[in-house]
């Protein structure tokens, strides 16, 4: 063979495996982007449907516009979205503000067919101060499973205002 037409024969091969690869790795399964549930205005799909005083996209005086809470005991914040899947997501992440009181019990729950998961999962909330919870899903009972919504409910005592933001399923 000649040497012009073997570096053509080697180049069309090499094209090939290349373009080969490149779609087996177009075809592969990706992560799902993140799922917003609230950034200053609540992502598509979602809506407020809690039984707590709740201000959406509160003016702070700040780059952020959080939900700000104000419940008393058993009330929550709850986040509804016609059922999807988890499926490909592994934690819900956020971040919290306690305001001034701080001290808070709020116990995160994911609901599926309507109905909250438990136990649920319990954070505690810092006065003044914005700090990111990271839950797995599976710590709330939702991995690969087919949720309507989320909801954070005050424990058995008044918790003052709080305020919650960036909420999203990576």
């Amino acid at each position: 063979m000649p040497i012009c037409n073997r570096r053509l024969f080697t180049g069309a091969i090499a094209a090939l495996a290349f373009s080969g690869a490149a779609m087996a790795q177009d075809s592969a399964p990706t992560a799902p982007q993140p799922m917003v549930i609230y950034d200053d205005v609540l992502g598509a799909g979602w809506s407020n449907w809690s039984w707590a005083k709740t201000t959406l996209s509160t003016d702070i005086g700040a780059d952020v516009k959080p939900i700000s809470m104000q419940s008393e005991p058993w009330q929550a914040l709850y986040l509804q979205h016609a059922p999807f899947s988890t499926a490909g997501y592994s934690k819900m992440t956020f971040y919290v503000n306690g305001g001034a009181a701080g001290g808070q019990n709020i116990s995160v729950k994911a609901l599926i067919g309507d109905k909250p998961v438990d136990p649920g999962y319990t954070i505690r909330l810092n006065a003044n101060t914005w700090n990111v919870v990271e839950i797995p899903l599976a710590d709330l009972g939702a991995a690969n499973q087919t949720v309507n919504g989320f909801w954070w409910q005050a424990q058995n005592q008044p918790v003052g205002t709080w305020y919650i933001t960036v909420i999203q399923l990576e």
